[in-house]
């Protein structure tokens, strides 16, 4: 395994592991890398140093960053069920709900749902107050 500093066009930088060099060369010349943050597809190594480490201060070192890992996650769940217990479900009819309570036509209230980025880029450009959650649900994914 080899874990390369990757960065995209737009100066987004992260890291992801690949079995092999000829795996990221593979990968990238398919154009099945995408960047993280943005999702563009112009992706190249980043300049890195090599690390190497003895295998008891590498599962040493891991500790921390899965703790790490493990109480986002938490929060995260604790989030979701903080918003699906004060909020109300409207699925796939969610930019309509929030256009109808921004514009007074709906009685005013919590929702979240489903809708399309470019969509929630819409209902933003309108005034109406949408986020992101930090979550999706695997059975549409």
């Amino acid at each position: 395994m080899i874990k390369y500093t990757l960065r995209c066009k737009n100066y987004h930088q992260f890291d992801s592991w690949f079995a092999s060099s000829d795996a990221f060369d593979k990968l990238k010349s398919s154009d099945l890398l995408s960047c993280e943050v943005c999702g563009t597809k112009s992706i190249t190594k980043s300049l890195m140093a090599p690390s190497v480490k003895a295998k008891d201060e590498a599962k040493k070192s891991n500790r921390p960053l899965r703790q790490q890992k493990e109480k986002e996650a938490n929060l995260i769940q604790e989030l979701r069920k903080k918003v699906e217990k004060s909020c109300e479900y409207v699925g796939e009819k969610f930019a309509d709900e929030a256009r109808s309570i921004h514009y007074g036509d709906a009685p005013e209230r919590s929702i979240y749902g489903k809708t399309t980025l470019q969509t929630a880029k819409s209902l933003s450009e309108e005034g109406i107050p949408v986020m992101p959650l930090p979550w999706y649900d695997r059975k549409s994914n």
